[in-house]
């Protein structure tokens, strides 16, 4: 991929557009939920994000949204940025708007298959706290239809009735059983970025005491939660204090200190407003921004007049960004799909072939996604059905992106790879299909390696 120039300006004009498509895909879901308690967790959701923001201006970092009605976060992150933009955060934005406009740009053919309303309307009351899941299923019961299967049916959860797919799908001469799982990012991956972010937290106060600006740039060895607390910041502090450029490598990290560069910074901020948390801030003052490493941020700045979440001046700031490269957390990141897959499995019937649809986010590089490829190709090539026909399992791999391109306001890469389940001649259901992506222009390859079975693609908007 071509190298990004971070030194543009959004332009000023034709910022009143509205993304038609992705509301109709918000206003069929609000309408699943009577008015009044829509807008009262609307307003929930929007105390929470601008409290969250006024902590933020404070240099108190922390959650965007009570993760108790996830639901509502996703309509109003989507419906803010389909509209006006007051409320949009690039990191929300990611995550929710790439999915709703697949479903908004389809909405008529999904309303074509049978039990999608009682789905939708699950999503929104029973389920707000993981609505991922129910948009998972609603994607993959879109791409049977754009695909050509007549008939797409969601399987109604009946009391008494035993363990059932998802759905059943069918077309001339064919049925199937399907069952979806979208699985969220591994525990362990929580936790390593909560545990680098504490490590980073100490260099923070350091600049601040000291009025130094300065970018580190970090390469852990060995996992994070085996690093002393104090580790990194004494590393910082020699480098303060020896005004020292040179690299350091022991057993655990390879690392630098720099100072920043305000050239950019300020050029760019003598023209414009830049959104202070989130990548964009990072990309100038670092001189770029790596989308697979993690990073903390802090500084003293001055919200900009009527938008208070930009920054109008930075007087000082530090950037920690860091990778794991320790083997141990590489395979405790790549965690393979068999668990899931044994649990899905007891959903499907036995009287027709199955199918199960793994949806998976990721962003910890091309390394975690290529060992956890690795692992579920050995693990399908192993595992033995008990009492269903399962034949296929499809993974698609998400990679969701806090975009820094000029004229770009969200991007995502998603990659599907089929994983054929024991020995067989039972043709795959559904071939190179894409769930968000466009599927005319998807190409062969995955995008931790080019050229295999696999089809991959990127959308930006």
């Amino acid at each position: 991929m071509k190298a990004n120039n971070p030194d543009w300006t959004a332009p000023r004009t034709n910022q009143d557009w509205r993304d038609d498509e992705l509301m109709l895909a918000v206003a069929w879901l609000k309408s699943f939920v009577p008015r009044k308690e829509m807008e009262q967790r609307l307003d929930v959701a929007k105390t929470n994000l601008l409290t969250a923001q006024d902590r933020m201006r404070a240099g108190i970092m922390g959650p965007l949204f009570d993760p108790a009605d996830t639901a509502a976060w996703y309509i109003l992150q989507a419906e803010t940025f389909a509209t006006d933009r007051a409320l949009w955060t690039p990191e929300g934005t990611m995550r929710v708007v790439p999915f709703l406009t697949r479903i908004g740009k389809e909405l008529k053919l999904l309303l074509s298959v049978k039990g999608v309303e009682e789905r939708a309307a699950r999503m929104m009351l029973q389920e707000r706290r993981q609505p991922d899941s129910s948009i998972f299923e609603m994607l993959v019961a879109l791409a049977y239809r754009r695909r050509g299967w007549r008939r797409v049916e969601f399987v109604p959860e009946t009391p008494g009735r035993g363990r059932t797919p998802d759905m059943h799908v069918f077309r001339t001469g064919s049925s199937w059983a399907a069952e979806c799982k979208r699985l969220v990012p591994s525990t362990y991956a929580t936790h390593e970025k909560a545990r680098g972010t504490r490590l980073a937290q100490p260099i923070h106060e350091l600049c601040l005491e000291l009025g130094e600006s300065v970018i580190v740039e970090v390469k852990y060895q060995v996992e994070l939660r085996e690093i002393a607390d104090d580790y990194l910041v004494r590393h910082v502090r020699q480098a303060i204090e020896r005004r020292s450029l040179s690299p350091w490598k022991d057993e655990v990290a390879t690392g630098r200190v720099r100072p920043i560069d305000w050239t950019l910074l300020r050029r760019i901020l003598a023209k414009d407003y830049i959104y202070f948390d989130g990548s964009r801030m990072i990309e100038l003052l670092a001189g770029h921004y790596v989308h697979t490493a993690d990073h903390s941020m802090a500084a003293k700045w001055r919200p900009a007049p009527l938008r208070p979440t930009y920054a109008d001046a930075v007087y000082q700031a530090s950037v920690v960004s860091w990778v794991s490269k320790s083997d141990a957390a590489v395979r405790q990141k790549a965690r393979h799909f068999r668990s899931t897959i044994a649990k899905a499995e007891g959903q499907l019937p036995s009287d027709r072939p199955g199918v199960i649809h793994v949806g998976i986010e990721s962003s910890a590089g091309a390394e975690v996604d290529f060992a956890r490829h690795f692992f579920n190709t050995m693990q399908a090539r192993t595992f033995a059905p008990t009492t269903s026909r399962l034949r296929w399992v499809y993974a698609n791999y998400f990679v969701p992106e806090a975009t820094t391109r000029e004229n770009e306001t969200w991007a995502i890469t998603e990659t599907m790879v089929p994983y054929k389940i024991g020995h067989h001649r039972t043709r795959w259901p559904l071939p190179g299909h894409m769930l968000v992506s466009p599927e005319n222009g998807s190409e062969s390859g995955v995008h931790w390696h080019p050229r295999s079975d696999a089809a991959a693609n990127s959308n930006r908007e």
